[in-house]
C-alpha cells in the first residue's frame, strides 16, 4: 500500500526548498500519532527508535528542529530524547529552545486551581467508567477513552459530568483523536508556539508535520509565515489513519499514511538535506 497518499507536487516543491538551504529550514513535528504510533494508553506510547535516529540526524542537517506536543514538556522530552532540539508542551505553554531558554505561559498559571478542581471531579465523576484515563498536565487535564468498550456513551458521560462543568467554569475545552482536553482560555496553541520559534530567525522554509485537530494551527503559523515573504516556503504534512477529521486533510499540503509514511517524508526530508 502507498504511504504517500495525496501531495505528491508539494513534496516534491518542499523537498527541493529544503534542497537549496537545508540550514536555512525548520521542521515541527507533533509527537502521538505523527511519529508515535497511537496506543489506548498515552503512557504505553513510544518513539520508535528508528525514528529517532532519523531525527537525529536531521537536527544536524537543518536550521531548527523542534517537537510541538499537547503532553507536558518533560513528557515530551523524555519521549523523543533527541539532544540540540527545541520542546513545545501543553499545546504552546511550555517552550524550551535548542539554546536551552525556557518559556511558562504566565496567563495559563491563574488558572491551575481551577483546572486541578476539574480533574478532581473527573477522577471522582468517572470513576466507573471502563476505559477512561485521565492525563493530568498541571495546567491542563485530558480525558482519553479509546480504551471504553463503548466510546459513544463514554464520550456522552465525559461531557456530561466533567466537561459541561469546565466549561461551566471559564475553561476552554479542545477534542483531539478519542480525547477531550480541558486547559486555561488563553490564546496560545501550537500555532503561537511556532510562531514564537520562527520569529527573528533567518529562514526560508518551514515544515510542520502532525496528526490531529491541534496541528491544524501548527499547519496555519506556518503557511502564514510563507505568505509574509514572498522568499519563504512553507509545508503542512498529516499523518492520516481512518480516524483523521477531515479539517487536518483540508489545511494539510501532503497527506501521508500514520506512522510509516511519516518515517517515508521524513527520510526525504533527511537525504534533501544532504543525510
Amino acid at each position: 500500500m502507498p504511504t504517500i497518499l495525496a501531495g505528491e507536487d508539494a513534496m516534491q516543491a518542499c523537498l527541493a526548498a529544503v534542497r537549496r538551504a537545508p540550514r536555512a529550514t525548520a521542521l515541527f513535528c507533533d509527537i502521538d500519532g505523527t511519529i508515535a504510533p497511537i496506543v489506548g494508553h498515552p503512557a504505553d506510547a513510544v518513539v520508535p527508535t528508528r525514528f529517532k535516529t532519523l531525527l537525529r540526524a536531521l537536527v544536524t542537517r537543518l536550521g531548527s528542529v523542534a517537537f510541538v506536543t499537547g503532553r507536558a514538556l518533560d513528557d515530551g522530552r523524555r519521549m523523543v530524547a533527541v539532544e540540540g532540539a527545541a520542546y513545545v508542551g501543553t499545546h504552546g505553554l511550555q517552550i524550551l529552545t535548542a539554546d536551552g531558554s525556557s518559556f511558562t505561559e504566565p496567563q495559563a498559571e491563574r488558572y491551575i486551581d481551577v483546572v486541578q478542581r476539574i480533574a478532581a471531579l473527573a477522577a471522582e465523576e468517572l470513576a466507573d467508567l471502563d476505559g477512561v484515563v485521565l492525563e493530568d498536565k498541571r495546567t491542563v487535564l485530558a480525558i482519553h477513552y479509546r480504551l471504553a468498550p463503548d466510546a459513544d456513551r463514554a464520550r456522552h458521560e465525559i461531557v456530561a459530568r466533567v466537561v459541561e462543568p469546565a466549561r461551566a467554569a471559564g475553561l476552554a475545552i479542545s477534542t483531539g483523536h478519542f480525547v477531550y482536553e480541558i486547559r486555561p482560555p488563553v490564546p496560545v496553541t501550537k500555532g503561537t508556539a511556532t510562531r514564537r520559534l520562527l520569529a527573528g530567525r533567518d529562514l526560508v522554509t518551514a515544515v510542520f508535520c502532525g496528526d490531529d485537530l491541534t496541528d491544524v494551527t501548527g499547519f496555519e503559523a506556518v503557511h502564514r509565515w510563507a505568505e509574509a515573504d514572498a522568499r519563504r516556503y512553507a509545508c503542512a504534512v498529516a499523518a492520516v489513519t481512518a480516524e483523521t477529521p477531515p479539517p487536518v486533510t483540508e489545511a494539510a499540503d501532503v497527506q501521508v499514511a500514520a506512522t510509516e509514511g511519516m518515517y517515508e517524508f521524513l527520510s526525504r526530508l533527511l537525504a534533501a538535506a544532504g543525510g
